[in-house]
C-alpha cells in the first residue's frame, strides 16, 4: 500500500509554495536521516502534497497589518535557521542548547497559560487573538469566505489519496491544525466533499492513519469553541476519520501553550473512528498522544536581530520526536 504525506503549513506570511515546500521536505528528511537512517529509502518512496494557502492569507494580512512582507529576506531567513538546525545532533535538542539559544524566553508562554481561561470567560479571547493573530480570527470569521478558501486547497490531495487507498498521514502546523481539523469534520460528517471529484466514491471508512499537530492551538478555550462540530454532544461534534494523532508542543510556543491536549479532545477516543457517521460501532478507537519538546529555531539573522522562535515550523519537523514518529510510521 502507498503511502502520503500531507503537510499543511501555518499562519503568518508565507514565500512561494515551491520554496516552502523544498524547506519544509528537508527539514523533515533531515531529521529522518540524521536519527532514523535505516527509514529514508522508504520516506523518499512517499507521495510528498503541500496544501498551500498561503496566496490568500498573504493577501489578507498586507491588508490589515502595518508589517510589510519582504519574500527574498524571508526566504533567505528560512534557509539560515534550517542551516544552523542542520548542525545540531540529536542529543542537543535540549533544554540546556535551547536555553542557551538568542532570546528564548518563557515570558510569552506564561502569559498565555495565565490569562487565557479568564480571557475567555470575560469574551476578550476573541479580540485578544485577533491583535496577535488576525488571521486565526479571520479563519472562524463566517462573515467572509476566509476559513472556506483557506481550506480548498486540502480537499481534492485528500481526496485523491482515499482513491487510492493510500495510508495517510498529515502534518498540520499552527492554524493549519485548525484547517485541517475543519476538513476532517467536513469528511466525517457533511456531503458537500462528495462527488466533486470523484463521484463514486465513499467516505465512510476512509481515515487519516497519522495526524501529527506542531505548534497547534487547538486546546486554546476560544479555538475550541470555534471548531466545526464544537455545538454538538453526540458524535457529530469531533471527527470520527482519525486513527492516531500526536501533538507536539514546544517549549515556550505561546500558539501551543496548554501542550496537553489530549485531555480535551477525550469524547474522540471513545467516539472516532471507534463509530461510522450512522452511530455503528467499529473496532477501532482514535489514539490521542501529547510531546513536549524543544524548538531550536533562530530567526531574525537576515537583520541582524537573531532570536529563539520556538514556534517555527522547520524546527518543529527536524526535531528528533517528529522524525521518529514519521519515521515509524513510513517503516
Amino acid at each position: 500500500m502507498s503511502k502520503t504525506i500531507i503537510l499543511v503549513h501555518g499562519r503568518h506570511f508565507k514565500p512561494a509554495e515551491s520554496v516552502l515546500t523544498k524547506n519544509w521536505t528537508e527539514a523533515l528528511r533531515h531529521g529522518i536521516q540524521r536519527d532514523e537512517p535505516n527509514a529514508v529509502e522508504a520516506f523518499d518512496a512517499a507521495r510528498i502534497e503541500m496544501i498551500y494557502y498561503g496566496d490568500v492569507s498573504n493577501e489578507y494580512l498586507s491588508r490589515v497589518v502595518r508589517e510589510r512582507y519582504d519574500e527574498n529576506n524571508d526566504i533567505e531567513d528560512r534557509k539560515l535557521c534550517l542551516d544552523e538546525l542542520k548542525t545540531y545532533r540529536k542529543s542537543q535538542f535540549s533544554e540546556r542548547t535551547y536555553r542557551r539559544l538568542p532570546g528564548a524566553s518563557r515570558w510569552r508562554e506564561g502569559l498565555a497559560d495565565i490569562f487565557a481561561g479568564p480571557l475567555s470567560i470575560l469574551g476578550l479571547s476573541d479580540r485578544a487573538i485577533n491583535m496577535v493573530a488576525p488571521d486565526m480570527a479571520e479563519y472562524w470569521d463566517d462573515a467572509t469566505a476566509f476559513g472556506s478558501r483557506v481550506r480548498a486547497p486540502m480537499v481534492r490531495p485528500l481526496i485523491e489519496a482515499f482513491e487510492r487507498n493510500d495510508e495517510i498521514c498529515v502534518i498540520a502546523h499552527s492554524l493549519g491544525s485548525l484547517i485541517a481539523y475543519d476538513t476532517f469534520w467536513k469528511f466525517s460528517h457533511m456531503s458537500e466533499y462528495r462527488g466533486s471529484i470523484s463521484p463514486d466514491l465513499d467516505f465512510e471508512g476512509k481515515v487519516i492513519d497519522l495526524w501529527i499537530t506542531i505548534g497547534s492551538p487547538l486546546s486554546d478555550e476560544t479555538v475550541k469553541r470555534n471548531l466545526k462540530g464544537s455545538g454538538n454532544t453526540d458524535i457529530r461534534r469531533y471527527p470520527t476519520n482519525i486513527r492516531r494523532w500526536i501533538n507536539f508542543a514546544a517549549e515556550d510556543d505561546f500558539i501551543s501553550h496548554d501542550e496537553q491536549l489530549a485531555n480535551d479532545y477525550e469524547g474522540m477516543i471513545t467516539l472516532g473512528p471507534g463509530r461510522t457517521s450512522s452511530g455503528r460501532l467499529k473496532k477501532s478507537r482514535t489514539k490521542i498522544s501529547d510531546v513536549r519538546m524543544y524548538n531550536l529555531s533562530v530567526r531574525g539573522r537576515t537583520s541582524n536581530d537573531a532570536k529563539s522562535n520556538p514556534h517555527h515550523g522547520t524546527g518543529y519537523l527536524i526535531s528528533p520526536q517528529v522524525a521518529k514518529a514519521v519515521a515509524e510510521w513510513v517503516s
